[in-house]
């Protein structure tokens, strides 16, 4: 069972995606739903900071799939998700995701 909550920021998220829009697009929408969040665009890549340092790293790499990869460092740039080994998601679970990081 979902909360209006949660059911507002998934539309929020998928009004941002719509026409394959980068993760990048999720910026204003992370930022609305996560106001603990720090949120910015590194290309066509998505950095979420929790903190001084712990950061969030978001890649879409399809329809309805999305990369992360969460690390401390306070000059993580999205280019470490090229490495591999980062966890894959839907959207569903990339939310889920973003709200442990902003609860943690």
């Amino acid at each position: 069972m979902t909360t209006p909550g949660q059911q507002a920021t998934r539309a929020a998220f998928e009004a941002a995606l719509r026409s394959g829009a980068s993760a990048a697009h999720l910026e204003a929408a992370v930022a609305a739903a996560f106001p603990r969040l720090q949120a910015f665009r590194e290309a066509e890549d998505l950095i979420l900071v929790a903190g001084e340092s712990r950061r969030l790293l978001v890649r879409r790499v399809g329809e309805n799939r999305f990369v992360t990869g969460e690390v401390a460092s306070a000059s993580a740039s999205t280019n470490m998700l090229d490495a591999g080994g980062e966890a894959e998601r839907d959207l569903d679970g990339l939310i889920r995701e973003i709200a442990t990081f902003a609860n943690s």
